[in-house]
């Protein structure tokens, strides 16, 4: 399964989990999990910075995605990855420390085990 967003964040804002709501967030089944991170392509590098967790394990801390200004290719940006066991709890929180706005665009591969 492929499940993707993107979230515009305005100058300075921090979105705690943008899988929230999402049916991604909650893991339904044993399974491996792909993360696919790219940003617009007015960012600066290091503007955006991303926190990936999957359950208890911290996959990346202050990840600059590529900008690339379209949604994560595959194999190419899928660079983050963990095994999950059911119910473990998706989050990508990501935070814009640049001057205006910019966009984050993720996806998740999901294989269930």
């Amino acid at each position: 399964m492929l499940i993707g967003d993107t979230v515009t964040l305005a100058a300075g804002a921090f979105n705690q989990n943008v899988v929230a709501g999402k049916y991604i967030e909650f893991v339904p089944r044993d399974g491996i999990v792909q993360f696919g991170l790219t940003s617009d392509s007015a960012a600066a590098i290091g503007d955006l910075r991303v926190d990936v967790l999957s359950g208890t394990d911290i996959i990346a801390q202050q990840v600059i995605p590529r900008p690339s200004a379209s949604t994560p290719v595959y194999p190419d940006d899928f660079h983050l990855s963990d095994a999950v066991a059911a119910g473990d709890r998706i989050i990508i929180s990501v935070r814009n420390g640049g001057g205006v706005s910019h966009t984050l665009y993720w996806s998740i591969m999901y294989d269930k085990g």
